[in-house]
């Protein structure tokens, strides 16, 4: 499915860059399927600059150089290149500052960390390069990795691009206003759980047939032999990380329910002396979230953070002997009763957090959340508790079912009951609850009070 939607800030950013008539060396970094490739496509088809672009692979320095050198000559129609191919990255480098001395020239590695591997010193060489002939230059260098612990590590002190990089950028997943583009026709709700299944990243919504339902195609995508994301976990962490069984257990014990260290020990065999650093390290892949209450004590609880991995360690691992021998419409079967009363009311309650305030803006409250999360203590629980510029509070509820006006109306009242007892009770302005659907014509509102449905906010927004 060809469609590229958002985007327009890193857009933007880049066109921003290039305008600069300075030399640029960028760096962007994200995990795999975020979209950072057809971003610079996007951005290329566009603007159409004077930039070669190149995809790293896992392959030789020598053949890595002689594929590069084919490019580069093509692109800029160097003949003597394509007959003398450079053979080392520094002659590569040399090439770019003498090119770019008065015009702006680009390049475009894509899969930095291949080249690396290939190369060692690499960053290295950039940073002597930089230093001696690039940074005086019109050149425009830009690196794109997909391993997010590499790429940072980049960055750090005492690394050889320390200090250097003129622009540093994290490519995450798009808005999840945004995923009912992908599914065009479809029910709001289900826009809600295909949320819950592939989450906002735009490499796993391309993927889908639209005409055909949700269920088909995550049977299709994920949960059949041979299905293009079966194994798409085991290859995102273990880009990242060792001893990924490890960290696979923990994933499964936090997907299967389990929130704190002590749970989630007991149920990983992880021992709880070491459990810590396994999810430090998760957290800092941005895997995990490690949560606190909005306001006031309270434990940490530790969520996955991406709704497609929590999705696959959920059911993947415990449902793999199933898939792998063809029974796919018994997986589906147990999949779906579960997802239902599982993963669908958090990705409610997730895609409900993250784009509320658009709803209330179209009812004519100016609404910016500065801060969102949930909160939590002795029992008592609001899902999403948000805080405006003006610290005025948000809260609300989200319940993944259909409410009668009777219904809607203790919710609501429980809500401000729940709301009442908190740290920041005296700063609630607006109570807000998001239902499945309202079987309700008249909900009677009380002062800044709102009922939302997927069908106002699961809704492409160019529709």
């Amino acid at each position: 499915m060809g469609i590229f939607i958002d985007r327009g800030e890193e857009i933007a950013w880049l066109d921003r860059l290039w305008d600069s008539d300075k030399a640029e060396l960028i760096i962007i970094y994200g995990r795999r399927r975020v979209g950072k490739t057809a971003l610079i496509a996007e951005w290329m088809r566009r603007r159409k600059p004077r930039a070669i672009y190149f995809v790293a692979e896992e392959e030789s320095e020598k053949s890595m150089l002689e594929r590069l050198s084919r490019v580069m000559a093509e692109g800029l129609g160097d003949e003597l290149l394509a007959e003398r191919p450079f053979t080392s990255w520094r002659q590569v480098l040399t090439y770019l500052a003498r090119e770019a001395v008065k015009d702006r020239l680009g390049l475009i590695i894509d899969e930095f960390q291949y080249a690396v591997s290939a190369t060692p010193g690499l960053p290295s060489t950039i940073q002597a390069i930089w230093d001696q002939k690039l940074s005086r230059t019109k050149a425009f260098l830009l690196l794109m990795g997909s391993a997010v612990s590499f790429t940072e590590g980049l960055m750090g002190g005492r690394r050889p691009l320390y200090g250097r990089a003129t622009g540093v950028r994290e490519v995450r997943p798009m808005s999840p206003k945004y995923v009912a583009c992908f599914a065009p026709g479809w029910a709001p709700e289900d826009v809600i759980r295909l949320y819950g299944v592939f989450g906002s990243v735009p490499g796993y919504l391309a993927n889908l047939s639209p005409e055909r339902g949700l269920w088909e195609n995550v049977a299709d995508l994920v949960l059949s032999p041979g299905a293009r994301f079966l194994d798409e976990a085991k290859h995102l962490l273990r880009e990242e990380l060792r001893e990924v069984s490890r960290y696979f257990s923990v994933l499964e014990a936090i997907a299967q329910g389990e929130t704190t260290l002590g749970r989630i020990a007991n149920r990983s065999g992880v021992p709880a002396n070491s459990l810590p650093k396994y999810l430090s390290v998760l957290t800092s892949l941005g895997v995990v979230s490690k949560e606190r209450p909005f306001m006031g004590a309270g434990r940490y609880r530790y969520v996955i953070a991406d709704p497609f991995l929590r999705f696959w360690f959920r059911y993947v691992p415990r449902l793999r002997t199933g898939i792998e021998v063809g029974e796919v419409e018994e997986v589906i079967g147990f999949v779906r009763k579960d997802f239902e009363a599982s993963l669908a009311p958090l990705a409610w309650e997730e895609f409900l957090a993250r784009t509320l305030h658009k709803a209330l803006n179209r009812e004519g409250v100016r609404y910016v959340p500065v801060r969102v999360g949930r909160w939590w203590h002795k029992g008592e629980e609001i899902d999403v508790v948000a805080e405006n510029a003006g610290d005025d509070i948000l809260v609300a509820e989200a319940k993944w079912s259909t409410l009668t006006c009777p219904e809607i109306r203790r919710e609501l009242s429980k809500l401000r009951a729940r709301a009442s007892r908190t740290p920041f009770s005296d700063r609630v302005r607006y109570y807000v609850l998001g239902v499945m659907r309202a079987d309700c014509p008249d909900p009677q509102l009380g002062p800044g009070e709102f009922v939302i449905t997927p069908a106002d906010v699961a809704v492409c927004p160019h529709e």
